[in-house]
């Protein structure tokens, strides 16, 4: 006789079924986290042993990484679609993420560089591509970049490309910056070298030729009387000569000792040392009081400095300068009788009249030049001045 198997009581079943109930729920907490990304791995037991398995989101690490960077990171389809995009690529484009993913990264790169970018990626295969390009960014801007582009194996997607973008703007500036301060340099050198060169051939020779006549100048005085008279009166000229010569050099040097002063007197000054370099006639008409702004001020001491050098270097021998305001326009006018044999010349043929031009440009000043065989050199600048409100 068979035993029968004895069925289980009402509290066997309720036991069961709380047990069931209580695996079910950690089963279902186990799927919920694996789903969330809150499991790397799990590890399962078996006949050769635990074995551990690796989840996808154990690659969270990778991407907090690649969020987190100071670089632009994407990866692109062959035909350029940004599959991802970092934060950071976002922020260089000055556009919303959302909008640069699933974008074309054409639509980002300036068009010179297109064909450069198609290049590139050409360009690579089992290695890494590295090129300067310029992106435009969302509100318009062009930002040098530093790009770097290597092929993906990615499953499902071929040709796939990972790209790294290293904002170049802030190392442009600082280039910029350097060979800007260098070129400063330079000209600050040769500038300082002119003047040396001025205060040695203009200076030095005029206080050498006043120091041969002060030393005859009582012998001549015991000889001829007229003679030394005239001997005088040569020293005098060079030695105010030599003083307007330091003066215009000192003011090369700080153009600040030109602020306040009358722009009349300073051209006098000018006239004044020309005389005492080559003894020449100069004529110097000043029509009213003349204090400028200091840019402007110096603008017009500089072009009268040039427009006599232009003097010496064609032989005048007469010179004429006028200085008159009429209405808002400040007038000056520099004229001479040198020789001038090019009667297609339209400069003053001296090197410090680029900047000189510049200058005048910059202030919204207008600097002609007139010249014609037989009649000379005239150089004319007209500034307006702005009218008080």
């Amino acid at each position: 006789m068979r035993n029968k198997t004895a069925l289980p009581n009402k509290k066997q079943l309720v036991d069961e079924n709380a047990g069931l109930r209580m695996r079910l729920e950690e089963s279902e907490d186990t799927l919920r986290a694996i789903r969330s990304g809150e499991v790397d791995a799990i590890v399962v037991s078996g006949a050769g042993g635990e074995q551990v398995f690796t989840l996808t989101s154990a690659e969270r690490p990778y991407r907090a990484l690649i969020e987190d960077m100071k670089e632009g990171a994407m990866t692109l389809t062959s035909e350029g679609d940004i599959l991802y995009a970092n934060r950071c690529f976002a922020e260089m484009l000055k556009t919303p993420l959302e909008k640069v993913i699933g974008s074309s990264i054409h639509n980002w790169i300036a068009p010179v560089y297109q064909e450069i970018f198609l290049a590139l990626l050409q360009k690579v295969t089992a290695e890494k591509s590295r090129k300067e390009l310029v992106f435009t960014s969302g509100d318009g801007t062009l930002m040098p970049v530093y790009l770097s582009v290597n092929p993906l194996t990615v499953e499902g997607i071929p040709d796939c490309f990972g790209l790294v973008a290293i904002d170049l703007t802030e190392q442009k500036k600082s280039n910029e910056a350097i060979l800007a301060a260098e070129k400063a340099a330079y000209e600050l050198l040769e500038e300082r070298q002119r003047l040396a060169h001025d205060l040695h051939d203009a200076v030095h020779q005029t206080l050498f030729s006043a120091s041969l006549i002060a030393e005859v100048l009582p012998r001549l005085w015991d000889m001829d009387q007229a003679e030394a008279r005239r001997s005088l009166e040569d020293l005098r000229r060079l030695t105010k000569g030599a003083l307007a010569e330091m003066n215009a050099l000192l003011a090369e040097l700080n153009p600040s000792m030109l602020d306040g002063l009358d722009l009349g007197d300073l051209l006098r000054q000018l006239g004044d040392m020309l005389s005492g370099r080559i003894n020449i006639s100069v004529t110097v008409h000043i029509i009213g009081k003349f204090v400028l702004p200091t840019k402007v001020q110096l603008v017009f001491y500089r072009v009268c400095q040039e427009a006599l050098e232009n003097v010496v270097i064609h032989n005048a021998s007469q010179v004429e300068i006028h200085l008159q305001h009429i209405g808002d326009v400040i007038k000056l006018r520099i004229r001479d009788n040198g020789q001038i044999l090019d009667s297609d010349q339209t400069h003053l043929g001296y090197p410090g009249l680029d900047i000189v031009v510049e200058r005048a440009e910059a202030l919204g000043a207008k600097l002609r030049v007139k010249s014609r065989p037989g009649t000379g050199t005239e150089v004319m600048l007209d500034w307006q001045a702005p009218r008080k409100g």
